[in-house]
């Protein structure tokens, strides 16, 4: 059943100048969403991503969140959030039920356990797929343990684009105090230009060719070595990745740093290597001769400091 909030003054609103229109959501439901994706992160395991759909009102130039229902996610691919087959028939049938009160549905929302706020590929097929409206939009969830929740909405811009790479705003989203039934009031929503413009100075390496293994997504990175037994595999070109689809853990075989370096200097060009050849052969030279020097030198001052025969 939908869980629906009523609407009072209290109401949060987003004012984005990127945005065709004004995002408003009752504090009510942004709690009940941070409860359940706390809920999913405190599971054994490392935790469980979890979503669901937005419902609400739209309006011209406004869209109004009234409440909210999760998506049952069987999670056979890992603990991160990506829907089967079946996952995905329960959800067509949520979108095609009957719409209670004149509700629609507004988009939908999923959090993110170890990845950053963004929309990744497998997100953006399943918006095109069951969210395709120009007033839908995608919530993304970020619990911390050192502090509230962080959250950004994604949205279709006005030339019908969507940002996928980072939110334009990013919030908090504050646990109500308990001395107040009423929810507390989230905090003032922090531009995320600064960070955008950082990502884009300063890149993230993509793995490009790699893909995980269990899920298939290019959303890996590389993950820190454990163990004595994980180095040494790194000499023969195996390294622990993370994929932030699926949040599973696989070693996926690279070039080796031995074979790498033997490439390389046979890449060098002709005149590198006969540089390199004559300093080789200037230092062996060198040696050589201090070798056979400091032989002479010894081979003497045992010759002359030998027993002397008595004459007679």
């Amino acid at each position: 059943m939908i869980s629906l909030t009523r609407v009072d003054t209290d109401t949060k609103k987003w004012h984005i100048p990127q945005s065709p229109f004004q995002i408003e959501c009752s504090p009510a439901v942004l709690d009940r969403i941070r409860l359940e994706v706390e809920q999913g992160r405190g599971l054994p395991n490392g935790g469980q991503e979890t979503g669901g759909v937005l419902f609400g009102t739209d309006e011209p130039g406004r869209i109004c969140i009234l409440g909210s229902q999760p998506i049952q996610c069987e999670h056979a691919f890992g603990p991160g959030f990506i829907l089967s087959g079946k996952d995905e028939n329960r959800l067509a049938q949520l979108l095609s039920g009957p719409q209670l009160n004149g509700l629609k549905a507004l988009g939908w929302y999923h959090s993110h356990l170890r990845s950053k706020i963004f929309l990744s590929e497998r997100d953006v097929q399943i918006h095109s797929r069951y969210f395709p409206a120009p007033y839908q939009i995608a919530l993304v969830v970020r619990p911390r343990s050192d502090g509230p929740a962080r959250a950004g909405f994604f949205f279709p811009e006005s030339t019908g684009a969507m940002r996928t790479e980072s939110a334009y705003e990013e919030f908090s989203i504050e646990a109500p105090a308990p001395s107040t039934p009423e929810p507390k009031h989230a905090a003032v929503p922090v531009r995320a230009e600064s960070r955008s413009r950082k990502t884009s100075a300063k890149p993230e390496p993509q793995q490009t060719e790699a893909l995980c293994p269990r899920c298939g997504s290019k959303q890996l990175r590389r993950s820190r070595r454990t163990g004595p037994v994980e180095r040494f595999q790194g000499f023969f070109g195996f390294y622990p990745y993370r994929c932030h689809e699926c949040l599973s853990r696989s070693f996926l075989k690279t070039s080796s740093p031995l074979l790498e370096r033997a490439r390389a200097s046979r890449r060098k060009r002709p005149e590198e290597r006969k540089r390199a050849w004559q300093r080789t052969r200037r230092e062996t030279l060198l040696w050589s001769g201090g070798i056979i020097g400091f032989l002479a030198i010894l081979y003497y001052l045992v010759r002359d400091t030998g027993p002397k025969q008595d004459q007679p």
